[in-house]
Parts: structure tokens; C-alpha cells; sequence
């Protein structure tokens, strides 16, 4: 992480209910800063399968999650195919040429192969498709190229599942299946993208979730509205059975495991009420 974040000055206020009320043992996985989730331990110990919404070319928490618990991972990623990498490669580098990549970052120029490398086996899949409820027309994709978790859970017969979401948005539109197969879910981190418009909505699913919230983390790369409430949220949800209730009201947010999504600025603390 860069030791030289700025600090910024912004508000942090979220409502009460953001803030958990239960907590269990927490680890961190993936890469510094944008990318990485803090989850439970026993969420790991818990899980067979790890179905994860949203790749880009950051594959690090599935990596992480892999090498602590032997299972099966499942990414749904409908953007990364090899044009993807083709302009990211043209991209770094014309970036290399002109001398706006660090040398800790050359080894990123040829991520490619690392993908290639880490999806090259029947237990590690990256399927090419778009996560929203099935029957959602979208101009310039056929209907094989959309999925949902109707389709993905139906015919499972694996009850310990892991959902790692980060879908910019499309979160909102799977919502309902989320509950419908809560009982198969060992623990969920979920990405909630333009929150301040869809505050009411994130209160209601978290209602009626039979997981706890027990981490909070505010991504730094969205904006603050004029109220103070961030327009993106990390959420972490633990079953009950793995949860206590947390007696510390000083517990405060970020968490020391916490890192900053944008690396050149510290987090700002959250303030609830």
C-alpha cells in the first residue's frame, strides 16, 4: 500500500442499520486495496464451492480464497475474453513505453498468462456470462450469455456456498434470488453500487436476509453525496451460527484489516445515526 495517502475531509454518515450489530473472526483476502473483502474465518472453513459475480482481470480474493480451503470457484464475468486482455495489453504497454508503469507493476503487463494459468483446471472457471435474472434482453447479447442463480443453483447439490458479488449495479436485479438460496450460503461480500439512490432497497434485502452484517467498508472511489452517504458499499455477511453479538459499541469503521479501495487516499471514518 502507498504510505504517502492523502487525507480527504469528507462526511461519512450511514444510517444505524448499516452498522453491524454481530460480529465473528475476520480475515482479508485479496490484493491491497481495490480487490480485496475482509470475511469470515468460518466462512472459509465452511465452503465447498465459491461462486463469484464480477472478475475484470482481478482474480486475486478467488486465488487467496483457494489457496486457504481446497474448492471448487465458478466466476461469472461476461466482459473478460480475449479482446479484453488485448487492449489491456496494448494499453500497459503504450503506458510501459511511456514510463507510466512502476517496476512493482511490469509483472501486471502479462496478467494474461496468470489468468490463462489460474482457470486452466475443471475446479477453477471463468464462465463468459452476464449475471441478471434470466430473460433480461440486453442489446448485442443472446440469451445462452445471461445467467442468474435459478439457473446456476437449480441442479446443485452443494449446500456450502460462498457469493463474493461485484457487478456494478446489476446486484439490485438478483437480489430476491439471493434470498430465495440463502439456506445453501456459508457467508456473502457484495459490492451495493449507486447506494445513496438505493438505500431503501439495501435496508429491505438486509431484512430479510437470514445472514448478519458483520462488516462495513466504504469504497473510496465513490462519490459522497451532500448528505454524507457514500454511493458504494462493501457488505459482509456471516450465518448466525458463526456470529456473536458485538458488546463493543466503540467498535469503529474501517477496521485496522481495512485498506483503502483508492490507495492515494486515506479512508474517512464512518459516523452512524
Amino acid at each position: 500500500m502507498n504510505k504517502n495517502i492523502t487525507k480527504i475531509n469528507e462526511k461519512i454518515i450511514l444510517q444505524n442499520y448499516f452498522l453491524p450489530k454481530h460480529k465473528t473472526q475476520l480475515i482479508r483476502l485479496g490484493q491491497d486495496n481495490d480487490g480485496g473483502y475482509l470475511i469470515p474465518v468460518k466462512s472459509i472453513e465452511s465452503t465447498k464451492n465459491l461462486y463469484s459475480f464480477g472478475l475484470n482481470d482481478d482474480f486475486s480474493f478467488e486465488k487467496d480464497f483457494s489457496n486457504k480451503k481446497d474448492i471448487s470457484i465458478d466466476c461469472y464475468d461476461y466482459s473478460v475474453d480475449k479482446k479484453f486482455w488485448l487492449k489491456r495489453l496494448i494499453r500497459d504497454l503504450k503506458n510501459l513505453l511511456l514510463f507510466k508503469i512502476k517496476k512493482n507493476e511490469l509483472k501486471k503487463i502479462f496478467y494474461y498468462f496468470s489468468y490463462k494459468a489460474f482457470f486452466n483446471s475443471n475446479k477453477f472457471v471463468h464462465h463468459k456470462k452476464f449475471i441478471a435474472p434470466v430473460g433480461t434482453k440486453i442489446v448485442g447479447m443472446n440469451e445462452y450469455q445471461i445467467s442468474d442463480l435459478d439457473i446456476i443453483l437449480k441442479n446443485t447439490t452443494n449446500q456450502d456456498i460462498f457469493l463474493k458479488i461485484d457487478i456494478e449495479g446489476s446486484e439490485y436485479r438478483i437480489l430476491d434470488q439471493i434470498i430465495k438460496y440463502q439456506s445453501l450460503f456459508t457467508g456473502m461480500v457484495i459490492e451495493f453500487h449507486e447506494c445513496d439512490l438505493h438505500k431503501k432497497t439495501i435496508k429491505d434485502f438486509m431484512e430479510n436476509f437470514d445472514l448478519q452484517l458483520v462488516h462495513v467498508h466504504v469504497n473510496n472511489w465513490g462519490l459522497i453525496n451532500t448528505e454524507g452517504f457514500p454511493a458504494s458499499l462493501e457488505l459482509t455477511f456471516s450465518p448466525r451460527k458463526f456470529n456473536q453479538i458485538m458488546n463493543d459499541t466503540k467498535d469503529t469503521f474501517p477496521r485496522t484489516l481495512d485498506q483503502p479501495c483508492n490507495p492515494l487516499f486515506q479512508d474517512t471514518p464512518v459516523q452512524f445515526e
